[in-house]
């Protein structure tokens, strides 16, 4: 049992945490490295009762590791469609229940940070006398824990499920570069994309929820903002990825540059189409219509510039992800120096 749990870490957990090593960096750095060291415990505990006062904000956070669960289910399966895998199918000839424990253990590591944060929470909740909450939350990422691990034991005692089928719909838009684009987004990394929009979309929405006539400062909702859409650096990767391995053929077509060029602006603008619908609901109350116009031009051009780096020059994830937090560091001095 111990040998089954060593490989399936080795396999599985090891390499999702290395897989999305960038994601949890910009994780750590959107809660501790934003936040002033003096001042986030005091943030944290805020945010968790936030999480247990709102029902609405307890929805989101529910919500999101559910995508993170949907993100390593979707790591799972692409492992074990891997022929370099199929060893791990040797398994089946052992009993069922010598299998059980082991698949449990390492779904447990990859909810790690979750199951982390949720204890965290449940602390909190019984020392406010909110133990119900606490069984809820503590309940609800155990059933995900249990979703991943039977998906997991699922996998290996049956080979083939590992073909996915893709349903189509009977309405199909005009293929156009970019619909190609932010269709392989909706199609295929539905669980990140819609973790960076729901994130992005909610701390613009609660940070700038907080300005009042009174004390009206942009600096902190802009740079949370801007650290949000250089997360989107993992989403313009993928889709440079798709465009240098899948679409050689629509690269190589006789299209003019202009028009080439105008298909990635459009791209990137509905993109940023959720971050400007939110931004729009918040105007003019409580945030000035120069200043949203300001927030929804500058994030459009970084996720221009991000796109036309990945355009100029072939850089490699770990690079780029690096040339992303260069980036922002810069705009983070220029924000604090001239935005006031």
């Amino acid at each position: 049992m111990r040998i089954m749990s060593n490989i399936l870490n080795k396999t599985l957990v090891r390499a999702f945490y290395r897989e999305h090593t960038g994601f949890f960096l910009f994780v750590f750095l959107v809660f501790f490295g934003v936040v002033q060291p003096s001042t986030q415990l005091y943030f944290h505990y805020a945010l968790i009762r936030g999480i247990l006062e709102t029902p609405a904000f307890m929805g989101l956070v529910a919500l999101a590791w559910a995508l993170y669960g949907l993100r390593v289910r979707r790591s799972i399966i692409q492992t074990f469609g891997d022929p370099d895998a199929r060893f791990l199918y040797k398994v089946n000839a052992l009993p069922p229940r010598r299998t059980i424990t082991p698949c449990v253990r390492s779904s447990a590591a990859l909810f790690g940070p979750v199951i982390g944060y949720a204890v965290i929470i449940g602390v909190v909740a019984i020392a406010r006398n909110a133990t119900v909450k606490a069984i809820e939350v503590l309940g609800y990422v155990t059933l995900l824990v249990a979703a991943i691990a039977w998906e997991i034991r699922r996998r290996l005692k049956y080979p083939g499920l590992n073909v996915t089928n893709i349903r189509r719909s009977r309405w199909r838009p005009p293929v156009t570069y970019g619909s190609i684009l932010l269709r392989f987004l909706l199609a295929e990394n539905k669980g990140v994309t819609a973790a960076v929009k729901i994130f992005s979309c909610a701390m613009l929405y609660l940070l700038l929820r907080l300005q009042t006539p009174d004390d009206y400062d942009l600096r902190m909702p802009f740079l949370v903002y801007s650290l949000a859409l250089f997360g989107h650096g993992i989403l313009l990767h993928r889709c440079r990825k798709l465009e240098t391995t899948r679409l050689l053929g629509y690269r190589s077509l006789p299209v003019k540059k202009f028009r080439r060029l105008a298909q990635y602006a459009l791209f990137c603008f509905l993109l940023l189409v959720p971050e400007i619908t939110t931004l729009g609901w918040l105007t003019p109350h409580p945030i000035r219509l120069i200043d949203a116009l300001a927030f929804a031009g500058l994030g459009y051009v970084i996720l221009l510039l991000l796109y036309g780096i990945l355009l100029a020059w072939t850089v490699k994830p770990a690079d780029y992800f690096k040339l992303c937090l260069v980036l922002f560091g810069i705009l983070y001095i220029l924000v604090l120096k001239t935005w006031g």
